[in-house]
């Protein structure tokens, strides 16, 4: 059985060292299929939110002053996340903040040693080189719906990523068999030449509609 927990978090700055978590999501999905289970928390980051970080995600210190600081829901976290494995897009940007979090409450844990971690980006980056692989990019690329997304939320965000992971693994999952299937009923298959095609974006978008089309 596998169980992933998918991650977000929006901060108030950049650097985990001097900036703070003021809001987190985490999603389970056992077996490619949520459960149902997730963790949504605001947090009191005790400090101000930077111009740029409110850019981004439009939380404000007054909208976060008010709850609960990361210590008092530590335990929560953890117990959300043993015994999965953390996905995250550009997760060193999260595990950072996450396992700085966790040291600034004192408690013995992190992400990358008590859990494992995958990358969602790093895996973007591998299944479509030189492209943009942002979480917008990928959802446009994936025929994924983001049109309520404004701006960066952490719940938001990581639906979408499960949308995003589910769709890029399926696919290359489906591509696996159809590849091992053929090349088991061609003991040629070695020797065939190979024919590098290179697609525009907007001819993927068209295939994607169309394979929509037929199921």
């Amino acid at each position: 059985m596998s169980r992933f927990i998918f991650a977000d978090t929006e901060t108030t700055g950049f650097d985990p060292k001097s900036e703070r978590m003021l809001e987190l999501a985490l999603i389970e999905v056992v077996d490619r299929q949520q459960t149902g289970r997730v963790l949504h928390l605001y947090i009191n980051p005790e400090q101000e939110v930077s111009a740029g970080a409110y850019r981004v995600h439009g939380i404000s210190w007054n909208d976060v002053k008010d709850k609960p600081v990361f210590k008092s829901v530590a335990q929560e976290v953890i117990d959300f996340m043993q015994g999965g494995i953390f996905l995250a897009h550009n997760a060193p940007f999260d595990v950072g903040f996450f396992n700085m979090e966790f040291k600034r409450a004192g408690v013995d844990f992190m992400i990358g040693r008590d859990v494992d971690v995958v990358d969602t980006l790093a895996i973007a980056k591998k299944m479509y080189p030189g492209q943009r692989n942002s979480l917008d990019a990928l959802c446009t690329r994936l025929s994924i719906d983001r049109s309520h997304r404004k701006l960066h939320g952490a719940l938001l965000d990581t639906e979408l990523l499960v949308q995003v992971y589910l769709m890029m693994t399926s696919k290359q999952g489906r591509f696996n068999m159809k590849l091992n299937k053929a090349v088991s009923q061609s003991s040629t298959a070695a020797q065939l030449p190979c024919l590098q095609v290179a697609l525009s974006d907007e001819d993927k978008a068209a295939h994607e509609a169309y394979l929509e089309t037929i199921g």
